[in-house]
């Protein structure tokens, strides 16, 4: 069962006000009166959902983090999905732009450390084990996903820099094709063609 109309709404008012302030200072910089001013709530309101602004923010991270794991679980975690799953991945990231735009001025290293780059190597090693690629060698299997992932995530990290200025799928295609391409010293080319048509 849902969480209740009245707590979605007073939570989507906490949030909405500690967007209009971050994009005026840093999250650091933010009180809790502040939010509270905005959102038209007393304080006991918000300590009834939150601690703190940061804890808006991590309940943020892990819902998107929630996302991307029901994408990546969809594909089964099959090295043959991992271009649909970037593409699925990509329009989570289109339907949240204002929320990662304002988040990546507050967390530059967003795409380049942390929870989302963790999980997203810990799937494409599964997959790239499911497919039976470098099962024998443990270094080169974990090389071979972190170069992926990062690659894929600096694109990601180039776009909101540039203030997503290209179009999305451009950077979508780019990075599936450039997975695909650098797996290609370990994966048969049927396979490749497989995840290319994904």
């Amino acid at each position: 069962m849902g969480e209740d109309l009245r707590v979605v709404k007073t939570k989507n008012s906490i949030r909405d006000a500690l967007f209009e302030l971050m994009s005026e200072k840093e999250l650091a910089k933010i009180t809790i009166s502040e939010i509270c001013v905005r959102a038209k709530i007393n304080r006991k309101t918000f300590y009834s959902h939150y601690r703190s602004p940061a804890d808006v923010i991590e309940e943020l991270e892990n819902e998107v983090l929630n996302e991307f794991s029901a994408i990546l679980r969809r594909s089964g975690e099959s090295l043959l999905d991992i271009g649909t799953a970037i593409r699925d991945i990509s329009a989570t990231i289109e339907q949240r732009r204002d929320f990662f735009k304002r988040l990546m001025r507050q967390n530059p290293e967003l795409f380049n450390k942390g929870k989302i780059k963790a999980m997203l190597c810990r799937v494409i090693t599964v997959s790239l084990k499911n497919a039976g690629v470098l099962t024998d060698n443990e270094t080169a299997l974990k090389a071979a996903a972190e170069f992926s992932i990062s690659g894929v995530l600096a694109l990601y990290s180039a776009w909101f820099d540039n203030d997503c200025a290209d179009k999305l799928s451009f950077i979508t295609d780019t990075a599936v094709n450039m997975v695909t391409r650098g797996l290609s010293a370990y994966v048969s080319d049927d396979k490749l063609a497989a995840m290319k048509l994904s």
